[in-house]
Formats: C-alpha cells, structure tokens, sequence
C-alpha cells in the first residue's frame, strides 16, 4: 500500500505541474476539447484512485471538479473566468493535500466546501439552454491497441549515486592514462585502454542524459503566474512560451526557477502598462510577454521579453540619489548603460509602495546573485517606452563546468571560468599596485578595482616566488570587479563539481569541491563569498565618469594630480598630493608623546615628528600618513583615508593660511588642500641640517663635563665627535677643536685646527676674552659654524 499510495502521490504532483498551463490555455481558448479532456481525465483518475486508498479529501474535491468539467464538455455550461479561477482553486488544494501526504504531514485543515461551493455556483447571466458551442466528439483511434514508451521511475539520489561513480571511473581512466604514458608503448594495451575509454565516455553521456529535463517543466508555472498577476493588476497580457522542448540539467532547472519567476514578475508590475496607458501611447490594449529558450553550444540561454514601458534609467538615478548612494555631479556623468545597471543594486526598487508583488528592495541583486553563482550572466536590453528584453545565459549542466587552476599558498584551488573577466600578470605595464591604508588598490588601464590576494582571505602564508604573480579581474555578485593576486595559474579544464562538507561550505568562500585529472580533491572558490570575506565595497563605483573627466581636464589644459582624500580627527575632508606619502598604517596611540609643543611618535626605534601636533586620541589604534620629502620624514594622524581623486595641481581657490594652500571642487566636494611647502616647514629643525664634513675635536678628554654633557650634545646635534686630539693622525681643516684650557687652545692653533674656547664663568674676564660660556648653546652651535664658515 506504501508503494502504492507514493507512486499515486508522485503522479499526482507531477500532473498539476503540467496541467496548470493547460488550464490557462482552455481559459483563453474554450473550444480547445483535447486541453479540457486531459483537465477532466486528471480529476476523474484522481477520484477513482483516492477510493481505494481511502483519502476522502482528494475525492470529494476531484469529483465536484469532475461534475463541473463534465457538464462543460456536454455544453450544459461555459468555461468563464470564475469556473476557471475554481477549478485552478481545487487543484492547488489537490497539491496542498498531497504535499502534506508526501512528507508525512498532517493534512491542511481549511475547509473545502468553500471552493467547492465557488466551482458549483453558475454566474446569474449563463445560459445553459442550447449553446451555440458545438462540442465535438473525440475522433476515434486508427488501429489497435498503441504501446506507450516504457519507463521505470528512480529515486534522484539514485541517478546522482550513478553520476558520482561515472565521474569516478573517469578520473580512473584520466590516472590510468597517465600511468600508461609513463611506461614503454604497448600497442596491444592501447588498444583496449582506447576501448575502456570509449565506453566510460559514451557510459557518461548516457547517465548524464538521466538528468536532463526538458525547460516545460521550467515553463510549467509561468501561465499561472501571469494570469494570476494579470487578473490582480488589472492587465492583460499575451503570453508565448517557446523553446520547452529543450533539455538542461534538473539541477539546473531547479536553480533558474527563482530568477525567472522574478523577472516574469517584474514584467507584469513594472513593465507592461494598464490597458488605458496603452492605449494613451498608441499600443494594443493586452500587453506582449514572450519567454524563449534555446541552446547555444553547452549553454541554455533564456530570454524574457516585453512591449511595455522598460526602464525608466531616469527615476533609477533618482531613487539612489535619495538613497544618499550617488552624488548628483557623479549622476550626470554616468553613461546610460552605467544607469542601467543601477538596477542590479542591492536594496533598490522602483515601485512607489510596498505591495505583495514588488516594493521591498529584494530584486534584480537577487536575481543576478542567483544566477552568477551558477555560473551565468545576466543582460539587459532596454528600449524606454518600448520595452525590455533580458537573456539568462547558464550552463547546461551544473555537474560539470569549465574552470580555471590557480595555486595559492602552495595549494591548488578552482574557480569558475565565467567568474574571471581578465588574467595578466603583476609585471604588466598596465598595471599598478598602491596600497591606501592598509586596502590594495589595482589600477588596470586607468580603472581602478579593489585587490585582495587569496592567500590573506584564506589565512595562508604567502610564499615567495622567483617569477610574477598572477592577478585576475574577478566578476562578484554585487556587479563591482575586484583584482585577486595568487601565485599562478596553471590550467583550464571541465571540472566535475560535487558539493563538499558542511563544515567547508560553511566558510562561505567555497562553492563545493571537484576532482580533476589527477585525482586529488581541490575547493572550488566562491568569487561572491571571497569579496564578502575580504569586505570589499558593494557600492557604485563611477570610475569611468572619473575617467572622462580627467580627459576632458587634460584637454582643457589643466593640469591634474593624483591627490589622497582623507578625514581629519576634528571632522574636515581634505586632500594631499599623492606622491608625498609614503605609506599608510595603523600606529597604536600609545607611540604617540609630547615635549613642550613638539609631538612626535616612535616609529621603526625613531622620533618622527607629527606634523599636525597631535598626540592625544580616543581610540587604541590611529591612521597615519607617513609623509617624507627628499630627507626628511613626518607623520600625520587622521580619521579615515577615504580615496584616491585626481585634483587640480593649482587649487580651485587659493586661500594659504596655515597648512592649507587652497580649496578643490573634487565631485561637487569642496575640499581644503594641504600645502606640503608649509607642512614641512612646520616641522622642528634637525641638527643634521647644520652638520659639516668635520669633526669636533674635544681637547679636555678626561674632564667628565666634557665627557658627559658637551659631547652628547654635539652628538645629538649630528656632528662627528672625537674625544681627544688627534696623536700622529693628520688633522683636517674642517676640524675644530673645543676646550677650556688656553694653553690647548694655543697647542690646536699650531697644529692648524679652528679653536672654540669654553669657560665655565657667565661673564668674560676682561673685555678682549674670545671665549663662550659653555651652557651658552645657540653661541656654541653659532661659534662652530661661524668658525668653519
């Protein structure tokens, strides 16, 4: 009875996918006898099955849509919207019921006698005398009894159980293949190796047609739906359905169900105008809906197109401007297409209210998402006024799909090839890599895209390699390309997806696992998951609006700059020629100190002065800027670092004062400029600067105040000091010798050496004495030089 009341289940589900179409086409072609027997053949197998395995629902409810169906075919009643519309009632009920009997539920408790009541009430102004529709006899069949195809129904994870071992003996055969090329030709074991193979490649061809089906069963549930959302709003739609004779993976199908569904949706409510808009324009009052598939090569290509309004590119501009995602300035250069893509971001909608159908901002991201994670594409062809067109390209089959070999951290890993727009190695000309604190930036031909290398998302070592490395261009979902180094990539090859572990899949970076040749199991990455992990931006990026203005400002004659924009600590937005950083960190605030009104902060065993003067913040960790001209180095502490801009290498407004040089409009912002002239100049003198080719010569070697005062201080001031003078060692003139003794000094000026005398006294003693006071140190480091000068 088990297998009994199960093998009655599965038909049942089965045969309402198909019907409900059917159902639809009888509603716009009443005369259709062959739609509206195969309707009521399906109510009365329904009916006598449900008596011998004892479930009343199922036959009260098929045989009131049986009495209905019956007088509709003798002609004592007509197939108007509202039987239709109850009849389609009943067998959603049917799918309810056998749903909950399939799982083991219980069954659904709402009462039938209001459907029932809706199928058997006629409208008040039928006539059910004479009609003028004529129903025809089926036609009898030619010859005698015709035998049906035989078939055989199997368990889905029997057929995948086939698949996997199939695949296995594959990459058997790819091993054996190797094993074999490796030892001396032997014709003999060729011959039969050659014939193994042949039937290992036709055995896989034939299993992988078990899970081909055909895209009606992706088409079953789209007249439904636009009748439905037709009725709902208020429009009516002409709906084609070509192309269901195709076959793709079941797989495949169950995965292109969601976006499809979406975007037929979206058609009807956004799309195809009300009867009366359509006329206003000049169009036909029911709108056109077509839905085709056909194969091209070993992808299925899907493509849904209407004569409505299409895309407004206009209003998606608006609603993200209001949504504070897109400036007004950055608006007015973008391309239409760029505004077309507008579409594909997250928590964007164009509807003016939330209803049922559309309002949420869960949309064409979605929708792209879905379809990019099996490896399609997604494309619009918008003609405003006149309609959209949009094609799905997918894979055939999502068991096996071309991909790319990279090796990472010692570990080779695979990625979809669709997921891959460009691979160039770091090496290229037109590349360049800068990193902007502590975030690589890949500027591929003046395009710049956010990098990550594979190594840091997966938490690997980087090894060092003698060659360059590779960077691929990968295609997220979110639509925003980014860069990701590994260290090469090896191969191409159709891999064989499986789905790996539940602990692997919960990474979130990974889409499953494969197998190739070699037989060793390798991850299959997940571009979506790798952006996510490495928080890249998921906004508009108007880099090529940026572009176009740089272009145009070159051929204005203005001449522009590569500038850092920033945040300061006290809330300003400013900018700073690129080229005077050195680097971006993140510095902890405890290196920071201050000495009378000097801050500074210990960076790599050194005091680098910090040439804003800040050295107190409210959080452990602070961005700095490290800035340097040819020889001297700075830190400047800021907020945040928040882009790369190109700015006018005159500002827009000169206005120095301070740091500042001027103002810049960059992207309707108005930015103060740094003047790195004045910036520099702010920072304390170094005694390196003062610093000759010669020595100090320190004649009172033993004197402890020589030793440990004097010295230390012309070492701190950068000069070369020598405790004692010089035994048969040549003296150099630049040399100057300091001491407290006259009879030393008188001892240095023979030997040809610069003398400063020190006395110890405030005061001279008498009007001639030549000597300085030696805690007097702006006249000793003036005496120095003037000496050598």
């Amino acid at each position: 009875m088990d297998e009994l009341l199960q093998e009655f289940i599965s038909e049942t589900q089965e045969t309402l996918e198909a019907l409900a179409g059917e159902v639809v086409a009888w509603e716009a072609d009443p005369l259709d006898r062959d739609r509206l027997d195969a309707i009521f053949r399906f109510f009365h197998t329904v009916k006598g099955s449900c008596g011998f395995l004892n479930l009343p629902r199922f036959e009260r409810l098929s045989h009131a849509a049986e009495d209905v169906l019956s007088d509709i075919r003798m002609g004592k009643r007509m197939a108007d919207p509202a039987t239709v519309s109850a009849v389609l009632g009943i067998m959603d009920r049917i799918g309810e019921l056998a749903e909950a009997v399939a799982v083991g539920a219980a069954l659904p408790s709402e009462n039938d006698d209001f459907l029932i009541g809706a199928l058997s009430a006629l409208p008040d102004d039928e006539v059910v005398a004479e009609p003028e529709i004529k129903a025809q006899a089926p036609a009898p069949r030619q010859g005698g009894m015709q035998t049906g195809p035989r078939t055989i129904r199997l368990p889905l994870s029997l057929i995948d159980q086939l698949m996997n071992g199939v695949s296995d003996m594959v990459l058997a055969r790819n091993e054996l293949s190797r094993k074999l090329r490796e030892r001396t030709a032997d014709p003999e074991l060729d011959n039969v190796f050659e014939r193994l193979s042949t039937c290992v490649a036709d055995m896989r061809d034939v299993i992988s047609k078990t899970r081909m089906q055909r895209v009606d069963r992706l088409f079953a549930a789209i007249p439904r739906m636009v009748r439905d959302l037709g009725r709902e709003l208020g429009k009516r739609i002409d709906l084609t359905l070509e192309g269901g004779d195709v076959e793709m993976d079941r797989e495949m199908v169950e995965m292109v169900v969601d976006p499809l569904t979406h975007i037929v949706r979206n058609s009807i409510d956004h799309g195809i105008e009300i009867p009366e808009q359509r006329r206003a324009v000049g169009k036909a009052e029911a709108g056109s809906l077509r839905v085709e598939a056909r194969q091209s090569g070993n992808q299925i290509v899907i493509a849904i197109a209407d004569d409505g309004a299409g895309i407004n590119t206009a209003r998606l501009v608006e609603k993200w401007i209001a949504a504070g995602r897109l400036t007004p300035v950055a608006a007015a250069r973008m391309t239409e297409q760029e505004k077309l893509d507008l579409i594909f971001q997250p928590g964007l909608s164009t509807a003016s209210q939330v209803t049922a159908i559309s309002g949420r901002g869960v949309g064409m991201d979605v929708v792209r998402a879905n379809v990019e994670r099996i490896g399609g594409v997604i494309a619009l062809d918008n003609h405003p006024g006149k309609g959209l067109c949009i094609t799905l390209r997918v894979p055939l089959t999502l068991t096996i799909i071309p991909g790319l070999i990279v090796r990472a951290g010692g570990q080779h890993f695979a990625i979809p090839r669709a997921a891959v727009v460009e691979i160039l190695h770091d090496n290229n000309e037109t590349l360049q890599i800068s990193e902007v604190g502590g975030a690589k930036i890949a500027t591929i031909r003046s395009v710049r895209h956010s990098m990550i290398d594979l190594e840091d998302v997966l938490g690997m070592e980087k090894p060092a390699q003698s060659g360059p490395r590779a960077i691929m261009v990968v295609r997220s979902a979110a639509g925003v390309p980014f860069a990701m180094g590994v260290s090469t990539v090896d191969n191409h090859e159709e891999l064989v997806i499986r789905p790996a572990s539940p602990l692997v899949m919960a990474t979130g970076v990974y889409a499953g696992m494969t197998l190739p040749d070699n037989g060793k199991p390798m991850l299959l990455l997940d571009a979506a998951g790798l952006a996510s992990a490495a928080n890249l931006p998921d906004i508009i990026d108007d880099r090529a609006a940026r572009q176009q203005e740089e272009a145009a400002d070159a051929q204005s004659g203005v001449e522009m700059v590569a500038a850092l924009r920033f945040e300061e600590l006290s809330g300003e937005k400013r900018l700073l020629k690129l080229s005077l950083i050195e680097r971006v960190e993140d510095v902890d605030s405890r290196l920071f100190g201050r000495s009378g009104n000097r801050a500074f902060v210990r960076l790599d065993g050194r005091l680098v002065p910090v040439a804003n003067g800040l050295s107190q913040f409210d959080r452990d960790k602070v961005s700095a800027l490290r800035l340097r001209d040819d020889r001297r180095e700075a830190c400047y502490p800021v907020a945040a670092v928040l882009d790369i801009v190109q700015m006018p290498a005159v500002p827009d407004m000169i206005a120095m004062h301070g740091l500042l040089s001027g103002v810049a409009v960059i992207d309707g912002e108005h930015l103060e400029v740094i003047n790195p002239f004045a910036l520099f100049a702010s920072l304390p003198e170094e005694g390196a600067a003062e610093r000759a080719t010669g020595r100090c010569l320190l004649a009172d070697a033993e004197d402890g105040w020589t030793r440990e005062i004097l010295a230390p201080l012309l070492r701190q001031a950068g000069h070369d000091v020598v405790l004692g003078l010089p035994g048969d060692s040549a003296v150099d003139p630049d040399d100057v010798v300091l001491c407290a003794d006259a009879g030393a000094a008188q001892a240095a000026e023979i030997m040809g050496c610069r003398v400063v005398q020190l006395r110890a006294s405030p005061r001279p003693v008498d009007p001639q004495d030549g000597s300085i006071y030696r805690y007097d140190q702006a006249a000793l480091m003036a005496a120095i030089a003037g000496r050598r000068g």
